[in-house]
């Protein structure tokens, strides 16, 4: 007994410095993000989110409100509320949709920061109190229009297969009225087999 006892600790002991020494291959593949990743599941991909984002922000651009605007649109982002069944990082299409516009509207519209406005108060104030130069003393600029969305889904599931239908909709709010003076949407369905883990 203490013989095989004794083989077993050794063995043990020669596998764990073999599992030490041996390298596994990595599995890890780079893909575009506007790439399919093979991976399945029936959730929001990263093509969804490149392609809903771009063409949200070639349509607020053709807006006459945006398009024909005396001088430059002020937008601030409102949270993105998600009512899918998929725990996402909601925000990524608002955020997305701007880094288009800023790249391709040629000044046409501007984003204000509303969500650093404690560091941006704070600047303004050292300015303001000769901490910090200035080259110029402006108002904070007030907000003309809101850029918000919502995302919808409908499930279904049976027997390890699942089917997902994802609208993704996104609105510019007046802040004076609050019309509604643009709204897009992109929707997408998927048809798989359950058991890929969206995070």
């Amino acid at each position: 007994m203490k013989r095989l006892l004794y083989s077993v600790i050794i063995l043990g002991l020669f596998c764990s410095g073999c599992a030490t020494t041996m390298t596994v291959p990595s599995r890890t593949t780079r893909v575009m993000p506007d790439e399919e990743d093979r991976l399945g599941g029936t959730g929001i991909e990263s093509t969804d989110v490149l392609t809903a984002s771009r063409k949200m922000a070639e349509s607020i651009l053709s807006v006459p409100e945006i398009a024909k605007a005396d001088g430059v649109p002020r937008i601030a982002i409102l949270p993105v509320k998600n009512s899918t069944r998929f725990v996402i990082d909601k925000d990524i299409f608002t955020t997305k949709i701007r880094i288009e516009l800023n790249k391709n509207s040629n000044g046409k519209v501007r984003f204000l920061a509303r969500d650093r406005m404690e560091d941006i108060l704070k600047e303004r104030e050292g300015k303001r109190e000769s901490l910090y130069s200035a080259s110029k003393e402006e108002d904070l600029l007030g907000v003309d229009f809101y850029l918000t969305g919502d995302l919808k889904g409908i499930a279904k599931a049976t027997m390890g297969n699942r089917s997902d239908y994802i609208l993704m909709s996104f609105q510019l709010i007046d802040t004076e009225t609050s019309d509604i003076i643009w709204e897009d949407a992109y929707e997408v369905k998927r048809v798989g087999i359950s058991g890929v883990a969206y995070q």
